[in-house]
Order: C-alpha cells, then sequence, then structure tokens
C-alpha cells in the first residue's frame, strides 16, 4: 500500500528500545520520511536516549529506562513526529561504485544467469543501469541494504551461506542487492567485487556510504584495471566519483 502513517506505530523491543515504525512497506517516500524523523529527533535528542538507528520503514530507539517513563517516551516520539523537518538538502549525488562482475569475483554469477535465464552482459547490464537507495546500514559495518534491483534479477540466497565472504563482494539475494564491507559470513549469491573500502576505522567517518545516499554500480572492464583501482585506493590517491541526478 506504501502508507505513511498519521501517527507512528510504537512497540516494545526489549526493556530499553522501541521500534517505531512510520510506514506499511519498503518504498522510497516511506524511507525519505524516516530519515527526516530521524533527524528531527536528533536534534530534539534528550539524555536519555541513547541510540537512534534508521532502518527501512521504522527507527530504533535505544532509551534508558532508569531515566525516562513509557508514557512520557511515546509522548517524546509522537511530539517530534508532529514537527518532522523537512528543511534537510535533497541528496541529488550519485556515488559511483566501480566493481567488477564474474571470474573469481563472483563466483555465482553463474547461479544467477541459470536462475534468471539472463545472459552474463544481461546480467551485468541490468545490475549496474540503476540508481540504488541506501536505504540502511547494518548486519555488519557499512553494510548498505541496497533498493532497486530490478525484478529480473531476484535470485534466491545460498542454499548453504558461507563461513567467510571477500571484503567488497557486490552480491543478490531476492529483491535486495548489497556489498559487503568487510569479510563475513553471508548467504548472497556474490556476483561481483568492488575495490572501494566501505568501512575502514582509520578513516573519518569510517562508513563510506549512509542511509539516503544513491548509488550506481559502474562495471570495471579488466582485472589490470581492477588491480590498478585497488592500488590507488589502498595509498589514497583514489577519488570516489559522483554524478549528479
Amino acid at each position: 500500500m506504501n502508507k505513511t502513517f498519521n501517527t507512528p506505530k510504537i512497540k516494545l523491543a526489549g526493556d530499553c528500545a522501541i521500534i517505531v515504525d512510520i510506514g506499511d512497506s519498503i518504498h522510497p517516500e516511506i524511507n525519505s520520511k524516516v530519515h527526516d524523523f530521524c533527524s528531527t529527533l536528533e536534534n530534539n535528542k534528550p539524555t536519555w536516549v541513547r541510540e537512534i538507528i534508521p532502518a527501512y520503514k521504522g527507527l530504533l530507539i535505544y532509551f534508558n529506562p532508569l531515566e525516562i517513563e513509557l508514557s512520557d517516551l511515546n509522548l517524546y516520539i509522537n511530539e517530534n513526529y508532529n514537527k518532522i523537518s523537512k528543511s534537510a538538502t535533497p541528496n541529488n549525488k550519485l556515488i559511483i561504485i566501480p566493481t567488477y562482475y564474474g571470474g573469481e569475483f563472483g563466483p555465482d554469477l553463474d547461479n544467477v544467469i541459470n536462475h534468471t535465464n539472463l545472459s552474463k552482459n544481461e546480467v551485468i547490464k541490468t545490475h549496474s543501469s540503476v540508481n540504488y537507495l541506501v536505504y540502511a546500514i547494518g548486519f555488519s559495518p557499512g553494510f548498505p541494504y541496497l533498493g532497486g534491483l530490478p525484478e529480473k534479477l531476484n535470485t534466491p540466497r545460498l542454499k548453504n551461506p558461507r563461513i567467510k565472504i571477500p571484503a567488497g563482494s557486490v552480491a543478490i539475494a531476492e529483491t535486495q542487492t548489497g556489498i559487503y564491507p568487510s569479510a563475513t559470513p553471508g548467504g548472497w549469491q556474490i556476483i561481483g567485487k568492488t575495490p572501494l573500502k566501505l568501512f575502514d576505522h582509520n578513516r573519518n567517518p569510517p562508513v563510506l556510504l549512509n542511509p539516503g545516499d544513491k548509488i550506481k554500480f559502474e562495471p570495471i572492464k579488466s582485472i589490470k584495471l581492477y588491480k590498478t583501482l585497488e592500488k590507488e585506493i589502498s595509498l589514497n590517491k583514489y577519488k570516489i566519483e559522483t554524478d549528479e541526478i
């Protein structure tokens, strides 16, 4: 239905957190309002609010239960919901993610080809032709959950997840696509890899992408070019490419 609620739906998530849903589905407009609401709360953040985490269609809010009653917490949420700020400048910048598809970097590309009945070139062209929205960051530091994957690329997760997926792996899971920022277990179909570092604890800020960002994958045409970009990035000589949309 893609409906934004007139009043937020609040439910407990343990004794020190609540989930606040503001819409009924995953949709760009609802997600945009999530981030507007998050900004509003951050600008009116009392000491008893520990952390505010935006997601697809709502927020997870950690609070100190020794400092606030649930009735006052609900009042705080509803009052701020009625004054959501829309003063933020629209994000019209598109971040380019260079990606090498297939080969040793995309061991599951054949799975996607077989499942979708598309050719290798069709899979790559389709996946890299979309401007994706970063709906949320989660699972591991810097992992972007991206919305906008074309329906014809819909491919199920692996039946047997891998113990370790290399950092930078670009993957598909059903209606989503994403990028593994660090080496972790995972069950998504790996179709390629980017040399960009999505998470670097030595960088400020350490996370490359944020909720609300828009990205586009750009195919790297050869392993040689991939290695060149990887070296430039390791030497801090690579400048992230962007485009206006």
